[in-house]
Parts: structure tokens; sequence; C-alpha cells
């Protein structure tokens, strides 16, 4: 081996160890900040949020950290091997749904000895519902791959559509046009954002509200949501806006105990987190 090579190999070691250990270090980092509640205090919802938005990590690096961190804090031996450069994160992760503090021993060590193909299949039978996670990754430019785990029923209905399709379209219908066509015609006909959409557009409120707490009328709830997208309109005093899109309540910005009335403009959507904040008592 020649020596520049020699050195260079040696450099690719060595930094790849210093990339081991900042992982542990930064995991720890993060389990310190959930333990002081310090993501509240930084108008971030938990570790995921704060990696994916805080520290621009993609949603599987920020999904490792939550989850190695959820896992670690019942299994100190988990954070304990990962810190001293046993496990990787991504290694950590995949034991993290069967692994415990009776456990600990063994699985660390199926983590460090078995490929990763083994190791998701040792877990999975020892764990069903562990099974690996569903995701979609880019494969090319506007084509995405999805790997995703389904019961014999879901393999049935899709086998169904596939037929019925292929019937619509007078030719064979690929598993691809397949999944295109049933999430479209149900997001058309659940999504919010669709249904608001279509309904006719009122100018301000014109029906007379009456005071006191009474169903959202259909079209003020549409005006909200397409108003707000359907997502969280909370925003941070830097003006960062809430990126969650789900467990969305309808907030009253005038309490209906003092008056307020169902309005749109007296409404907004909030996530269940900063929707529970604005009813906490004020210090």
């Amino acid at each position: 081996m020649k020596d520049t090579t020699r050195i260079i190999h040696e450099r690719a070691k060595t930094l790849a160890q210093d990339y081991l250990h900042t992982e542990g270090k930064l995991l720890s980092i993060l389990m310190e900040m959930r333990r002081q509640r310090l993501f509240d205090e930084l108008d971030y919802s938990g570790i995921f949020d704060y990696c994916e938005h805080a520290l621009n990590f993609s949603r599987a690096q920020s999904y490792y950290f939550k989850t190695v961190a959820e896992a670690s804090e019942k299994v100190p031996e988990l954070k304990s091997a990962i810190a001293q450069g046993e496990l990787t994160l991504s290694e950590a992760r995949r034991i993290a749904p069967v692994i415990t503090k009776e456990n600990s021993s063994h699985w660390i060590d199926q983590a460090k000895n078995l490929s990763q193909t083994e190791l998701e299949k040792a877990v999975t039978e020892a764990n069903p519902k562990a099974r690996p996670k569903d995701r979609i990754r880019p494969v090319a430019k506007n084509i995405s791959e999805l790997k995703v785990s389904m019961d014999e029923k879901t393999e049935e209905n899709l086998s169904v559509l596939k037929e019925l399709l292929s019937q619509k379209l007078k030719k064979t219908a690929t598993l691809a046009d397949v999944i295109a066509w049933a999430t479209q015609v149900t997001r058309d006909k659940f999504d919010p954002v669709k249904k608001a959409e279509r309904s006719k557009i009122s100018s301000g409120n014109p029906k007379v509200q009456l005071p006191g707490r009474h169903p959202l009328p259909a079209h003020v709830r549409h005006e909200v949501i397409r108003r707000e997208g359907m997502r969280c309109s909370h925003k941070t005093e830097d003006g960062r806006r809430c990126t969650e899109k789900r467990w969305l309540h309808f907030h009253h910005l005038i309490a209906v105990s003092k008056g307020g009335l169902n309005t749109s403009d007296n409404l907004q959507l909030l996530c269940s987190r900063h929707h529970k904040l604005q009813h906490e008592p004020r210090l």
C-alpha cells in the first residue's frame, strides 16, 4: 500500500470515528433538552421537529434521533453503546422496538454482528409490529419509490382495483397507476382543503351569528381551511409558522365565553400543542 493511500485511509477511519462520536454527543444533548423541556421554550414540538427544522436534518435522520432518544431513556445501555461507538444511530434505531433493560446485551450484540437485513428480520420475528417503517424515497426526477408493508386484505383490494382501473383505461394498469388513481380519488373525496375549494366562497360572514356555543357552520369551516391551508397557523416571535398539518383544532380568537362568535375572522386553526398553550393560564 502506498504511503499516500495509507494516510488517506487512516484519515477516513479517524473521521468516521469522529462522526460516530458526534452522533452520541448530539443524542445526549437532545435528550437533555427534552428533559429540561427546552423544546417548548424554543417553540418546537420535540426532538423530531427540532432536528428537522432547527438542525436541517432529513426527516429520516430526525426520526432516528427521536426514536433512539425515547428508547435510550428506558434503556440507558443503548445510549452507552452509541456513545462508545459500538453502535451507529441507524443500528440503534432498528433494535429500539424490542430492546429492554433485561435483553439489552442480546440486542446490542445482534445489532453489532448481524447484517441490516438479518437484523430487521430478527427484530420483526421478535415483535411483528416492529416491521420496517414505510418509506418514500426519490429515485429520479419527479419519481419516488414507495416501500410499504400490507396485510392480505389490502393486497386483495389493490388487486381488485388494478382490474377495475385496467377496465376503465382499456389497457393493463400498473400498480403505480392504481396508487395514483386511488390516492387522487380518496383525496378529492375526503381532503378538507379540496372540500373547501369546492365550496362557495362567501363574502365576510353573511349569516347572523348568535352569541354562545354552537356547531361551526360548514361554510365557516371551509373559509378558515381555505385561508390557512389545513395547517397550524401559530407563528413564533421570529415569524416561523408551525408545520403541523395533523391534530388540528378550530380556535376562537375571542373566546365564546367572552362573546366570541363562530365567524371566520374569529377563528384560526391550531395544532393540539399550540391550542393547549392558548388555553393555559397566563403567568
